[in-house]
Parts: structure tokens; sequence; C-alpha cells
């Protein structure tokens, strides 16, 4: 076995003092990250298969001359105050095949004919109410899983002998025609939006994952540097450590997705709750969280080590980063000027580009707007808490920034969503958004209290040793806990903020200048953003500071 790599397994096994926390913080996002991928890739493939088996009623592109049938829907009607879709459908001749020769539709046992009525299990429970209205008894036949999209679904399926022009009748080409149900593509849609907007909260819970675990190996692998260790060796040693982790978290993540599988399906989208085996995660899919979460770590983690590679003796002596430039403020115009130019014109791809640079931009300028406020905080400081607060700020902009990059992308995604939210009538599209913003803020709401939680137990350990010769020095310990609380709040009312301000000018941007929220549920949802960052910052403050205050003891 490669040297570097029986040590890189050797620190894992005996990780150092505070180390054992550091990887424990470090494994449990990133299980949460690999539990958030697994759950967008498998959602996104459990559209797919709903749409497979229902798609044949949106086709409408085949010509009359060779349909196999005509069908027209409707989706206004109710059973027992339940939605209802009623599609008639007139089996058509096909050259030499009769209507009873051609094999049936999905979920039914063959093709209905004119008069016979098939139900989905949820409309049978209610026959007694419809059956005086179709004028049989019993309908023909109880529709399976594999006609429908969900196992709540009320359709009705009636056979006619024909539907008349004046009706405007779709024809149906195939009944397993490669058609995307009009639904299911608008979820679809809606997915790639919110993947969009929840993709940089992951990232930065996986470079904080990452962090957390390398922090702690900065000084150490420095000293190897310094001892002779080449450049290779360290970033080999390090990329072990991190491997070993990023796979046991995705592994974790891969369980708990699996275990909360039960549960997940019962989210009411799209008509009702899904069927598990649609958001199943599939072998290819396991196989990608598998390779890509450890992947991502592992990058992650060399990115945050780059000094200790090439500049040891100033990890050693504690020197300070490199100032940050004003030019990255720059970036904040490309991703408004984006959805203002696309946003009208209904293109799917470059809208989705503009969201994302919005988003890169501020997780490139936080650090940079981070610095500044902690020049200001020193400057202005008429006490010990303030300067030393401001001084961490300002000496390590990115270090202050992390913990707390995720919390600000939330707010980058509230004040985008605020604008958006959906009135809160019956209309099925409506319904299907207000879950989706629900699920989508769920979403960003666990990545951010994995990134918070990774991120307090990483502050402190980076804290300790200053902490530690600042104890030695005669600073009392309060006032070192207290600047620490301070360094937390700080970024988040400073850059969140105005962030979530930037994520509504994006949003307005996109409906070209309009507010489409009915009542006051976006100024709601802003107040509960904030009130939930600062709440999460407390208490990640609080779980932070006995990790701290054991880290820096003498």
């Amino acid at each position: 076995m490669n040297p570097m790599t029986d040590l890189g397994l050797r620190f894992i096994r005996r990780p150092g003092p505070g180390g054992r926390a550091a990887n424990l913080a470090a494994l449990g996002a990133t299980a949460v990250v690999a539990l958030l991928v697994s759950f967008l890739i498998a959602g996104s493939l459990g559209l797919s298969h709903r749409s497979d088996r229902i798609g044949w009623r949106s086709a409408d592109k085949a010509d009359p001359a060779s349909a196999i049938g005509a069908i027209k829907l409707d989706d206004e009607q109710r059973v027992d105050g339940h939605r209802l879709t009623v599609l008639e459908l007139a089996v058509l001749d096909v050259g030499a095949l009769r209507p009873n020769e051609l094999a049936p539709p999905p979920g039914l046992d063959h093709a209905p004919k004119p008069g016979e009525v098939f139900v989905s299990p949820e409309v049978a429970k209610h026959w007694s109410s419809l059956s005086k209205e179709y004028g049989v008894e019993h309908p023909t036949g109880v529709i399976s899983a594999k006609g429908l999209s969900s196992p709540e679904e009320f359709i009705v399926i009636r056979g006619v002998k024909t539907i008349a022009a004046s009706e405007h009748p779709q024809y149906v080409s195939s009944w397993n025609d490669d058609v995307w149900d009009s639904r299911m593509l608008g979820l679809l849609i809606a997915v790639a939006f919110g993947i969009t907007l929840v993709l940089f909260p992951i990232l930065s819970l996986v470079g904080q994952a990452a962090g957390v675990a390398a922090k702690r190996r900065e000084h150490r692998l420095a000293a190897l540097r310094l001892a002779g260790a080449t450049r290779a060796q360290v970033l080999w040693l390090s990329s072990v450590e991190q491997a070993v982790l990023g796979f046991a978290g995705a592994v974790i993540g891969l369980v708990g997705y699996t275990v909360l599988s039960p549960l997940i399906a019962r989210i009411p989208l799209g008509g009702g709750r899904w069927y598990v085996s649609d958001i199943t995660a599939n072998w290819w899919t396991v196989l990608i969280v598998l390779a890509a979460v450890p992947v991502l770590s592992v990058v992650s983690a060399l990115i945050g080590l780059g000094r200790v590679s090439i500049t040891p003796l100033g990890v050693v002596r504690g020197q300070t980063r490199k100032r940050i430039s004003v030019l990255r403020v720059g970036l904040l115009v490309i991703g408004p000027l984006i959805l203002a130019y696309y946003g009208m014109q209904a293109a799917l791809l470059p809208v989705l580009i503009g969201v994302g640079f919005a988003a890169l931009a501020v997780r490139v300028i936080g650090p940079w707007a981070v610095q500044l406020i902690g020049k200001t905080l020193a400057n202005l400081a008429n006490g010990p808490v303030a300067l030393l607060a401001g001084r961490r700020l300002a000496d390590d902009p990115k270090g202050a920034f992390r913990p707390v990059a995720a919390l600000v992308l939330s707010g980058f995604v509230t004040g985008f969503i605020s604008v958006f939210m959906p009135p809160g009538d019956d209309n099925p599209s409506f319904h299907d958004m207000r879950i989706g913003v629900a699920l989508l803020l769920s979403l960003v709401f666990l990545t951010v209290a994995a990134s918070t939680a990774a991120g307090a137990v990483g502050t402190a350990l980076d804290q300790a040793a200053p902490a530690r010769a600042l104890r030695r020095s005669g600073v009392p310990l309060s006032v070192i806990e207290r600047s620490a609380r301070v360094a937390a709040v700080v970024p988040v009312i400073g850059v969140g903020l105005p962030v979530v301000g930037f994520g509504a000018l994006c949003g307005l941007a996109l409906s070209g200048g309009k507010v489409l929220t009915d009542g006051n549920s976006g100024v709601l949802l802003l107040i509960g953003q904030v009130v939930a960052g600062l709440v999460l910052v407390a208490v990640a403050g609080a779980a932070g500071a006995p990790v701290l205050r054991k880290a820096s003891a003498n």
C-alpha cells in the first residue's frame, strides 16, 4: 500500500484533538448532500415514469386517418368534493384490425367499447355518486397502476362510438407514444428551476463538509510539507481522507433516502401521492451518488488546501490571506440582465443559466462583502468584542463566509420565490406550485441546517488556536465567545438581507417587473426567512460554544 494512503487511513482512525468532531460533522453534512442528490435525481426520473404511463392521454399530433383512437379530456368535473378527470375514448379501425383486436391502453384489460367505463381505484370507492350519471350500476373495470400517474388519481375512461369534430378531439397514434403528459412536463420544468435554485446551497454544503475536515488537516499537512513531503504526497493524503469520509457519507445518505422513500412518496404532487417504485433509486442513480459525492468532496478539500501545498510556512506562521478584489461586484449584473432579456421570451435554458449566474454571483461576492463589513466593524469598534469580530472577518473573509454561505444563498432563493407565490385557489397547477414551493424551501432549509451545524463545529475548531492564544494573554473567555457570535451574526445580517433583495430583483427581472404573488404571502415568506436565519445562527453559535471552549483550553 502507498505510504500516504496508509497514513491517510490511520489519520481517519485516529484523527487527533478535535478531529473526531470535525470528521463527524463532515460525515453528517456529506450524508445530507447524498440524500438530497438522490432525491433530486430519483424525483426527476419519477416524473418521467409517471408520464410514461399516461402520456398517451396528451397525444394530439396523430393523423386522423391513421390514428387508433380519438380522445376528449374534461378535468373540471367533481365527485364528492374531489376533482375528477373524465376521458372519452373512441377506438378507431386501423386497417384490418377491429377495435376489439387492438392492444388495450395502459392499465386496461381491453380497449373500451362504447358505453363501457373504466375507473381508477379512488373513483371506484365513490362510484355510488356516479352510477346514475353513467347509467351503469358497476364500472366495467378498474384501471391498474400501469395506467395511473398516482394511486390517488381520480379518472374515468369512458368508451364512446365517436367524437364530433366540433368538440376538437385529439388523435392517438399509439398507446405507448413518447409524449410527455402536460402536467408532468410542467412539473419537470419546475424541478429544473428548483434544482438550479438549490444547486448552489448544496455545493456550499459540500464545500462546508469538506472544509470542516480539511481545516483540521491544514497545520498537520503543512508540517509534513516542511518535513520534506512533496506537494503531490500531501494532496494525495488529503484526498484519501476526504474520499473515505465522502464515500461513507454517500452510503449513509443513500440508506437514509431508501428508508425515507415511503414518506417521500406521500407528497401530493401532480395529482396525488407517488408510487414508491417511481422514486426508488435505481442502480445507476446509486452509482452516480457514490461517485459524485466523494469526488466533489475531494475537489472541495483540495481547493481549500491550496495554500498548504504552496506556502506551508505561511500556514504555520498564521499569515493572513490575500485581499479580495472589488471587481467581483461586476458579476451582480450578469444574472439580472440575462433574466430580463430572456424572461419574457419563455427560453428555458437561458433563464436557468441566468438564475445560475445570479446565484454564483452571490457565492463569489459574499466573501468580499464580509471583508468590507469586517474592516468597517474593526475601524468603528469601541470595545474588544467588536474589534476581535471585525479582525476575524477582515483577515479571513472566505472562512467567515463559508459557514453561512448556504444560509445567505437561501435568502436569494426566498427572495426570488417571493415574487411568484401562487394564489390559494383550487387550480391544479397552482396546487402543484404551492407544494413545489414548500418542497423547495424544505430542501433549502435542510441544506442550510446541515451547513450551519457543520459550520458551527468547523468555525469553533478553526478559531481554537487564536482563542487559546487570547486566553493565555488574559482575554476573558466570555469576550472571545461573544466576539465569535458577533462574527457569525454580522455576515448573515450584513450580507444575507441585501441578498434577499437581490433575489427579489432577479425574480422581478424574470417576470417583467410584475409581482405575481397574491396577498401578503410573499412578505410573510421573507419575514420567515429572516427569522429562521437568525434562529439557525443563534442555535449554531450555542452549539459551537462548548466546542470552542474545549478546543481552546490550555
